[in-house]
């Protein structure tokens, strides 16, 4: 007991130690990040997208992609399922549709990581 008494005393002290700013952004690999840290301030104003996969096993009906949606504002997402990546601006009109004629709003921009999907 008393071997755990020391450990306990050791954790102390270092939860006690002030923290290193220098040794920290050491560590960063990245510089940090600067963008946009508010919400979009109304629906549909930022959505943001992003194609996953391919998985490493195809779900039900060889669908290998899927194909994420979400509002800035409102966090709100859609996902749709995808054979191929190619089918992504597809499915984009399908969400813009939707989500156009619910909220009787025009998505303002639509941000992704530019992995390629959009262009021809």
């Amino acid at each position: 007991d008393e071997e755990v008494g020391d450990l306990k005393s050791l954790e102390d002290d270092l939860d006690n130690l002030p923290t290193c700013e220098s040794c920290l952004k050491g560590k960063m690999t990245k510089k940090p990040f600067v963008g946009q840290s508010t919400l979009a301030s109304c629906l549909l104003n930022l959505i943001h997208t992003d194609v996953c996969a391919p998985l490493n096993t195809p779900a039900r009906a060889g669908y290998s992609y899927f194909i994420t949606f979400i509002d800035d504002h409102s966090r709100y997402g859609y996902i749709y399922l995808m054979r191929y990546k190619s089918e992504a601006f597809e499915r984009f009109k399908k969400y813009r549709l939707e989500v156009e004629n619910q909220t009787d709003s025009k998505i303002k921009t639509l941000r992704s990581d530019r992995g390629g999907e959009y262009l021809s």
